[in-house]
């Protein structure tokens, strides 16, 4: 079975302590104003795992105002896998934004718009990263798979550091080219129920000590049903995608381009 957090135990506040606090039903609020914004990690660092996490988001729409949960490995040459949220303000509402990074280098973005208000409610939001794939999921459908195998080829792929959770919220402008509203400040984000079924390093780092059913759950494929969800989802929501944006970016298509879209 997965394990839940408990925020006070399990994350460290590393940035804006006034913005963050932990309410009596354990939901765990990070806050921003024109001053600071505010993050939390958690003590441990994994090594593959599955983690989830109910997220709300500010209730009036923030411009170029980001709000993340990701891994993180924490080194000059990082890997980190992202699930950020991003007040857009060219389209004018909350998209999803996954990224994987692997020894520094990102590149890899796929957006996707809501088919729900973010705001009104929590939802859960899953990653999966086995060393052979990694997977998101909004609500238990798969929106993403990033592969590490292509037949034969091994493809870049972060499985050579360990990473900690990360949560936060802060200030996009960077990313949008637009500014942020401050007159709507303080913008806020909430996170509850965060349960893992993950491995970690132990020994010195040396060695892979796992959950309960964790290796069993990281060797398992998406059904070919759930493909044809995350194909659906793709189809009618995703709104940016880097395999389509070769002049921008790749003078040619990036090899996990091919498999990571494929059925069966």
């Amino acid at each position: 079975m997965s394990t839940e957090a408990d925020f006070g135990k399990d994350f460290t506040i590393t940035s804006g302590m006034d913005h963050a606090k932990i309410s009596a039903d354990g939901t765990f609020e990070l806050g921003m104003d024109q001053v600071t914004g505010s993050g939390a990690e958690t003590f441990a660092d994994y090594i593959f795992g599955k983690f989830d996490m109910q997220i709300k988001l500010n209730p009036t729409f923030a411009k170029s105002i980001v709000t993340a949960f990701y891994l993180n490995s924490k080194t000059e040459h990082h890997n980190e896998i992202d699930v950020e949220f991003l007040g857009d303000p060219g389209r004018n509402q909350y998209i999803l934004s996954t990224n994987v990074f692997i020894n520094g280098t990102g590149l890899r973005e796929q957006q996707f718009a809501f088919w729900f208000d973010p705001s009104a409610d929590f939802h859960n939001y899953t990653v999966i990263w086995s060393p052979k794939q990694i997977i998101w999921f909004i609500d238990g459908t798969p929106i993403r798979i990033f592969k590490k195998q292509n037949g034969t080829v091994t493809l870049p792929y972060p499985d050579n550091q360990s990473m900690k959770i990360q949560l936060s919220i802060w200030d996009g402008t960077a990313w949008t080219q637009q500014p942020v509203d401050w007159s709507q400040a303080p913008f806020k984000a909430w996170y509850r129920n965060y349960r893992t079924k993950a491995c970690t390093l132990t020994g010195n780092a040396t060695a892979i000590s796992c959950q309960p059913n964790a290796t069993a759950l990281l060797s398992k494929d998406l059904s070919i049903d759930a493909q044809t969800k995350m194909a659906e989802v793709q189809s009618k929501y995703m709104v940016y995608n880097y395999c389509n944006d070769q002049m921008k970016i790749f003078e040619n298509t990036p090899l996990e381009c091919a498999i990571n879209t494929k059925i069966g």
